[in-house]
């Protein structure tokens, strides 16, 4: 059996697919497999020439494209290694990403998930930036409240802990979020403190053509996640149907978070409100939006007397400044 399998799902033939798959086959840790997951395309591997002959390539295919939660879980069910390494079929692994990963698992037991620091790069390749990462055990938990705390597809862990929390269909975005966060909750998370993915960032990425989505998705996530941490229950079955109610409204995004910071607010949850609110604000920066977000303000200082200090850092600092937690 390999050591380690690594996931990449695709619903449509693009240029950035065969360099994606030629970075999983030139790993400095050859011992892996790559678990293509077909969502739906029907081509196989013929788009990636002599590539596709590399006998450590297993194709899954799906009757259609059935999202990207389910082509994970498709993914993750016929893996045979010891570890899941994560990769997005438009993105680039570097060539010792796997054995650092594999490495920093193998030394600490307690770890289930291991991510890296990432750089962005254009449809052509060229590096424009760097991506968002927290790299401390600590960091990554605490920042799962609010969203991801390194890029998703840098992320590598234990089997089991893929299996113990599949992604979740209903979120056709944000579903890794929800996986984190889950598995932060059972298993430390950490980050290795070193560039060993490229994240491209292109005009196609449906998660630029369909933002509003993104954001509610999120939204809930956040939700259930505080609940969780609280000791209530989920009630996700209603809270999803909520999500589909207000998908169909066709909400601005301003909108969605102030429904949240509203929500959040009911659930006494005032902590969440004040991020939610802040983002009102920079979704549109007006007057009436900042007053409206310091009435948010005002309703969490009077829920929670003992953490105004927490509660006024995250209105003006945001959740970073708010922890004391620094990226990478």
């Amino acid at each position: 059996m390999p050591i380690a399998s690594f996931v990449t799902v695709f619903h449509r033939v693009t240029p950035f697919l065969l360099p994606a798959v030629q970075s999983i086959l030139g790993q400095t840790l050859t011992d892996l497999e790559l678990i293509l997951v077909d969502n739906g395309t029907g081509v196989g591997t013929q788009p990636l020439g002599p590539a596709g002959q590399d006998p450590r390539i297993r194709m899954v295919s799906l009757p259609s494209n059935l999202g990207i939660a389910a082509g994970l879980n498709a993914g993750v069910a016929a893996a045979r290694g010891e570890f899941v390494a994560l990769l997005d079929s438009d993105d680039i692994a570097l060539p010792c990403r796997l054995e650092r990963q594999v490495a920093a698992l193998r030394a600490d037991p307690a770890l289930g998930l291991v991510s890296s620091c990432a750089e962005t790069i254009d449809g052509e390749g060229c590096v424009i930036g760097r991506e968002f990462a927290l790299v401390g055990a600590e960091e990554q938990r605490v920042f799962t409240a609010y969203s991801m705390p390194a890029p998703a597809p840098s992320y590598t862990g234990r089997v089991e802990c893929f299996r113990r929390f599949p992604y979740e269909p209903a979120f056709r975005f944000a579903m890794d979020y929800d996986f984190v966060a889950r598995v932060a909750e059972v298993h430390g998370i950490a980050g290795v403190p070193e560039v060993l993915m490229q994240y491209r960032s292109h005009s196609q990425q449906v998660s630029v053509l369909e933002p509003a989505e993104q954001i509610l998705n999120a939204c809930i996530i956040r939700l259930l996640t505080a609940r969780r941490r609280a000791g209530r229950s989920e009630d996700s079955a209603a809270t999803l149907a909520v999500m589909a109610r207000w998908l169909a409204e066709g909400l601005a995004v301003r909108e969605i978070y102030r429904r949240f910071a509203d929500w959040s607010l009911r659930e006494r949850f005032p902590l969440l409100a004040v991020y939610h609110a802040r983002k009102v604000v920079s979704a549109r920066r007006r007057p009436i939006e900042a007053a409206w977000a310091t009435g948010i303000l005002a309703q969490a200082l009077r829920q929670s007397q003992t953490n105004r200090g927490l509660l006024l850092r995250m209105f003006f600092g945001g959740p970073l400044r708010a922890h004391g937690l620094k990226p990478a």
